[in-house]
């Protein structure tokens, strides 16, 4: 009888030990899939502030343009009021008196078609000047004596 009770002791000690190993790979597989989960949730977050970041940029720079078009629309109707001939220029501003972030160029066309005839005021500005995603944008006015 003791020779029995021991084999099944020993039975029931490998018993355990397989439903412990089995345990045990089990809960391994299921902290991979939660760490899977939360790098995924990770790594959707870091997009979305990836792409938030861009379109701050975007945003940043077509106001700056916008800026950049008024400015050089108050440039010209000074230039109008002061000189006769002007017929308009390119300006070109350093990064140092922007953002820092690239130049901007401000093109400047006034004509006029006769003396009584408003000014036609065409201002076209670029920022940052020459790259892939520089912004560009026109816009006319007249400009009355």
């Amino acid at each position: 009888m003791n020779h029995e009770s021991s084999i099944q002791r020993y039975a029931f000690r490998c018993a355990d030990r397989r439903h412990a190993f089995h345990r045990r790979g089990a809960m391994l597989v299921v902290a991979l899939a939660c760490l899977a989960i939360v790098m995924a949730i990770i790594g959707a977050m870091l997009q979305g502030a990836l792409r938030a970041r861009r379109q701050l940029h975007v945003e940043r720079d077509l106001r700056q343009v916008d800026l950049l078009l008024e400015a050089g629309f108050d440039r010209a109707a000074f230039q109008l009021a002061s000189d006769d001939d002007y017929a308009g220029e390119t300006w070109q501003i350093p990064a140092s008196d922007l953002l820092g972030r690239g130049d901007g160029e401000v093109v400047i066309v006034a004509q006029r078609s006769g003396d009584a005839e408003p000014w036609r005021v065409r201002v076209a500005a670029e920022y940052p000047v020459g790259t892939p995603r520089s912004v560009r944008r026109s816009r006319t006015f007249l400009v009355r004596d």
